[in-house]
């Protein structure tokens, strides 16, 4: 334990093995280490992690500011992780701010509280997966201090101090062994227990209990001693081959290895007391079990009055088959999560039926539910475990379909909002694997940063019904299900659409790129932070980040097998990288490229620079190929057609050119952008190419014949990034009005349009299979949407200002850089200001209603008649403020 906290407690300076783990830093100040206990299950490192945080020189270093976080097996998936992340941060520091799915986020937000706090020990115990660390090893460096306990080594980051807490020293063995027996053990007979045990701590402690309760009973302890031996030869993990060592990081082994002990054990129970002891298989993994809930099952199960059950349980802790806390009130028991595992292999196919015993059993002391799906008022409960557990116990149970309408019922989403706050009601849901819960779940975690507690407590509940009332899944709950004094006159405006699968955060500036490799495994993101970023789309862990560049990184390009990854940054470089290994394979010098692109067969590497040059390289040499020819002129963005005959390029000068990639001989130049252009985009068939720019219109060209075919206006900015879906049913486009819309390029209509990004959007680009569309900007987020979710209506979209007539009338400046007029008692929208306006971010009405004034981000005011939406006036001459409406003096 010493060495654990030495580990702990150790300052900059020291001297002996942790120097190395310091590095170079310097100063007096004590820094932030991890140290990693791992070792099989069963060895102790819980309790020696436990020991160490009662130790004096621990509370003294950190003054009493020492945590314990118990992760667990069962927190898996992203969502799960940062409802961890957001639980710990709400025990440690009382803050409750929501921060969503996303783990890393969460992680963050308790890092940088951490670093404002004294100095602390954070014990992050019981750790099975890497994506259940990271976020807790985010930030705080100076100020936190971690300790984690885990079966798998390699979770620990790399440059964590790593002590092995394996099996005990022959002194530790015989120690634990012999204790409270009255008189020595024959030395062999000691000896070979300690041998059979594999001086694993928790077989020797159950095998010396053994040994103390029937010596307590008359029964010589040398007899005691040798009968359990024989058995543990038997049935135990000495069994198979005395001489060999057993490995108990296999489940099955540890089950064969505390089979013999708990046998023995259970056969000095009164009648059915092994069977009673199973039964406590059921119960959650590193949980206090309440007392009352243990009687409530055994008097179901084998007729116990409490005063038995109680008895039994006690019975149990003399064997060391449980442990037994007597000083909460009502008592819990718990169990070691090895026994626990053993009890559940007994029990197997009556796991169901005993869930549902219990289930069954608690209903009992609830009222019925009224008028409601859900039988039975479970938001009743007061039992702190059952909240916490009912979804999993009816899952278990095989009804699905109840923890599903339970999970669902407002007034017990409620009840679990006010209990455990919104990761808890989201946590049952998520749970449940079907598809309705899987969106229910969605609702919750997107409302997630204002379901925390207020002032007063009561208004929770009106947020809550606001928030998902208004929602389809929804609305068919009645609202007085769940008191409130405040009710929607109409569904909020800025409901989240349910598009939005993922927000992958990580990057400290703007994102200027996105790149998907070919088979979809992998999404790369850049920008002006320097890095590139390689994630996994399914999960949203950030898998590598490349750190090379000498610039903000402008544009990037898988090639077609997905081997290699080619970056464009501002320190006039092109970069070719594996993206397996995140090694950087070439560097290719010239101008400041612009953008890079590879052909379809990945035989060429084409670049532009800030001097207009295209080059079409080898990939593998950096050799050039050719140059093209011709007006060139200051080029944004480039593309090659699907079938490799022809690049495209866009022109600062507003000209779109389509040259003959293969002897870089120009083909067409197109003009009909009346400023610069800024995106080109080909059809997955190559029939059609679509073009954007400063003049806010796209336009989709026929390629080969370089004419124009349709024209679609709808943006209230410049388009930066065009991209079609993998199908070719789909076009994607978005820019400076912050919105990505959606379009059907047979017909030019458009779908829908996406909202809620809090700056230009620079770029999207669709998944392989068109499942995914990810989109990047200014606000740094990079969001993964379904392109095929419909979000809704016209009035599914965020607001920014909000200006109130006289009357019935109300004005919104929306997050696509609309402003709607609506009836101000029905919500309803009587009118849409599209034509004039572009980026609106602030709206007021005269006194007297008889008039409406917007400025946009150009600076520019605009007066219009609220009756008939049309424009009275602009105020050309001077700017005005986009933040306050008022002039600006030159």
């Amino acid at each position: 334990m010493e060495q654990v906290v030495e580990a702990v407690c150790e300052r900059v300076g020291a001297r002996g093995p942790f120097r190395r783990l310091l590095g170079s830093r310097s100063g007096s100040a004590m820094v932030g280490i991890t140290t990693g206990l791992h070792g099989a299950g069963g060895f102790g490192k819980t309790t020696l992690a436990h020991m160490v945080c009662a130790h004096r020189r621990v509370r003294r270093v950190f003054r009493g500011r020492v945590y314990v976080v118990t992760i667990g097996r069962n927190v898996r998936g992203r969502a799960a992780i940062a409802a961890k992340v957001a639980e710990a941060t709400r025990f440690i520091t009382g803050d409750t701010l929501e921060s969503g799915e996303d783990p890393g986020r969460a992680g963050d937000h308790l890092g940088r509280l951490l670093a404002r706090r004294p100095r602390t020990l954070l014990v992050i115990d019981d750790v099975w997966e890497p994506e259940q660390l990271e976020p807790f090893l985010r930030g705080a460096q100076e100020q936190c201090v971690r300790l984690v306990t885990t079966r798998k080594p390699g979770v620990l980051p790399s440059d964590a101090c790593r002590i092995v807490v394996d099996r005990m020293s022959l002194a530790q063995a015989h120690a634990v062994l012999t204790r409270q027996l009255d008189s020595h053990l024959p030395a062999s007979l000691e000896a070979a227990l300690v041998k059979a045990t594999g001086r694993w701590a928790l077989l020797l402690r159950l095998v010396n209990q053994l040994i103390v309760v029937q010596a307590a009973t008359g029964v010589p302890q040398a007899v005691a001693a040798q009968a359990i031996l024989e058995r543990l030869r038997a049935m135990g993990p000495a069994s198979a081959d005395p001489e060999m060592p057993v490995d108990l990081n296999d489940p099955t082994r540890r089950n064969t290895a505390v089979r013999a002990s708990i046998q023995a054990a259970t056969e000095l129970l009164p009648r059915d007391g092994g069977r009673r002891f199973c039964e406590l298989g059921i119960f959650a993994e590193d949980e206090a079990i309440p007392l009352p809930l243990i009687v409530l099952l055994w008097r179901a199960t084998g007729g116990h009055t409490e005063a038995e059950a109680r008895s039994l349980c006690a019975q149990m802790a003399d064997l060391s088959l449980l442990t037994l806390d007597g000083s909460v009130e009502g008592g819990t028991v718990a169990l070691h999560d090895v026994v626990r595992d053993y009890l559940r292999v007994e029990l197997s196919a009556d796991l169901a039926a005993l869930n549902g015993t219990l289930v069954d059993a608690a209903a009992t002391t609830l009222e019925p539910a009224d008028h409601t799906e859900t039988r039975v008022a479970w938001w009743q409960l007061s039992d702190g475990y059952l909240r916490d557990h009912l979804i999993g116990h009816l899952m278990d149970a095989g009804r699905a379909a109840e923890a599903e309408t339970v999970a669902s019922d407002l007034r017990w989403v409620r009840a679990r909002l006010h209990q455990r706050g919104p990761t808890a009601p989201w946590r049952d849901l998520d749970s449940i694997s079907s598809p309705t819960a899987r969106a229910l779940a969605a609702d919750i975690a997107r409302a997630a940063h204002l379901l925390s507690p207020v002032d007063p407590p009561h208004a929770l509940d009106a947020i809550l019904v606001s928030r998902l009332t208004a929602l389809p899944q929804w609305n068919n709950q009645l609202h007085s299900t769940v008191h409130h004094l405040l009710t929607n006159r109409w569904p909020p405006p800025d409901l989240p659409d349910r598009s939005l699968l993922r927000t992958l955060t990580g990057s400290t500036a703007p994102v200027q790129t996105l790149a998907f490799s070919p088979d979809g495994t992998l999404l790369a993101t850049a920008g002006d932070d320097q890095c590139v970023r390689l994630w996994n789309p399914a999960t949203g862990a950030c898998q590598r980040t490349l750190t090379r560049h000498g610039g903000r990184v402008r544009a990037m390009a898988f090639n077609p097998e997905g081997s290699l990854l080619a970056t464009a940054d501002d320190d006039s470089r092109t970069r070719v990288w594996d993206p397996a290994t995140g090694a950087c394979l070439s560097t290719l010098h010239g101008p400041v490229p612009r953008a890079v692109a590879f052909s379809p067969d990945g035989s060429v590497l084409a670049d532009i620079a800030d001097d207009g040059c295209v080059w079409g390289r080898d990939p593998a040499t950096g050799t050039a190929l050719h140059r093209l020819t011709g007006p060139v002129g200051g080029i944004r963005a480039l593309a090659f057609s699907p079938d490799g005959t022809l690049l495209t390029t866009a022109g600062d000068d507003g000209w779109v050119r389509i040259w003959n990639a293969a002897t870089g001989m120009l083909r067409h130049s197109l003009t009909d952008h009346v400023s610069g252009s800024r995106t080109v985009a080909f059809s997955p068939d190559g029939t059609l190419l679509a073009t954007g720019g400063e003049d806010r219109r796209v336009r989709l060209w026929d390629p080969v014949a370089g004419t124009a075919l349709q024209t679609l206006s709808g943006h209230e900015g410049y388009v930066n990034t065009a991209a079609f879906s993998p199908d070719g049913t789909l076009l994607a486009t978005a820019g400076y009005d912050r919105s990505v819309r959606l379009w059907n390029p047979a017909t030019g209509e458009a779908v829908q349009t996406l909202s809620g990004h809090e700056g230009y959007v620079n770029t999207l680009v669709f998944s392989p299979d068109g499942t995914l569309l990810a989109i990047a900007g200014h606000d740094k987020a990079v969001r993964l949407r379904n392109p095929a979710t419909r979000t809704g209506s016209d009035e599914d979209t965020g607001v920014r200002k909000v200006a109130v007539a006289v009357g019935s009338r109300l004005a919104t400046a929306d997050d696509d850089g609309r402003v709607r007029i609506r009836n101000a008692t029905t919500g309803a929208i009587s009118h849409v200001l599209t034509d004039y306006v572009r980026g609106v971010r602030a709206v007021a009405f005269r006194p007297d209603g008889t008039s409406l004034a917007t400025v946009g981000e150009d600076g520019q005011m605009w007066l219009w008649d609220p009756h008939t939406a049309i424009p009275a006036a602009n105020l050309r001459h001077g700017q005005y403020s986009a933040h306050t409406g008022r002039r600006v003096q030159p």
